[in-house]
């Protein structure tokens, strides 16, 4: 497995104006997910029997499951400069770098998204690393409003204490009125570094439940625990996409939202 190998799912949940037989002059919602360093083969609909992934299931079962989609760059802050541009790291200059200066010229998706009228916001990480900055020099809100508010105690050290379901539910209450929204979940799970052993020791998983190990590692106990403690952070970010659709489907809203689930780049290893 390569760090270029991308969790090939752009998955589009409950959009009733791409069902057959219906149809909405509704501008859709949408939700953009986006994990922190994950390889396609580690999500639940992609048989991976030792990650439960419930979240990712449902939208790659009610929606769209893309198999050949690769990262444009095997970086985080690179990677996100193709995501928010459309364009291609040899098209985005300094943008195409890792702690860069993301030039403002390059317009991103979020800010045309704010100008047609949408609702726009995220919770926690956007754009980065780097310095993102207007003409002006002013800080560029790169994904749209930040909303951090709510925190959790979290599950296991270096998971974020970020509640990023509860803060996707401090958005849609300050929406006004009915404009559509964006909104971007950007998770720094499952992101190194992770607590060794929290795999083991708070889901109950034995090293033998791992199926797989890349053949560029030893296949050891110390391998196998890392690939069982970076399991664990996955299904974080997999249970607060379970909220978010959760949350979606109480407010009658999951019909007319777009729903992406995806990653910047493949998994943290070696």
């Amino acid at each position: 497995m390569k760090r270029r190998d991308f969790l090939s799912l752009a998955g589009l949940s409950a959009l009733s104006s791409i069902q057959p037989g219906k149809t909405t002059s509704l501008r859709p919602n949408i939700l953009f997910c986006l994990a922190d360093d994950v390889s396609y083969p580690h999500m639940g609909s992609s048989q991976c029997s030792w990650i439960r992934t419930p979240g990712f299931d449902r939208v790659a079962r009610q929606g769209l499951l893309f198999t050949r989609a690769y990262t444009p760059n095997a970086k985080c802050a690179p990677s996100r400069s193709c995501i928010l541009t459309g364009r291609n790291s040899w098209q985005l200059e300094e943008a195409a770098n890792h702690w860069c200066y993301f030039p403002a010229k390059f317009k991103t998706f979020c800010e045309a998204l704010s100008e047609k009228g949408y609702h726009v916001g995220h919770t926690l990480k956007g754009w980065g690393p780097g310095v993102a900055a207007g003409a002006g020099g002013e800080q560029r809100n790169m994904t749209g409003t930040a909303y951090n508010a709510r925190k959790i105690a979290p599950p296991a050290r270096f998971i974020s204490n970020c509640d990023y379901a509860g803060n996707f539910e401090d958005f849609l209450n300050s929406r006004p009125g009915k404009e559509p929204f964006f909104f971007w979940y950007g998770s720094i799970e499952p992101h190194r570094a992770t607590q060794f052993r929290v795999g083991i020791e708070k889901s109950a998983k034995k090293l033998s439940d791992v199926t797989a190990v890349p053949g560029f590692w030893p296949d050891n106990e110390i391998v196998r625990t890392d690939l069982l403690d970076y399991a664990f952070e996955i299904e974080h970010f997999d249970s607060h996409l379970e909220r978010m659709l959760a949350l979606l489907d109480r407010r009658g809203e999951l019909e007319n939202t777009l729903v992406v689930v995806t990653a910047d780049n493949g998994m943290p290893f070696p």
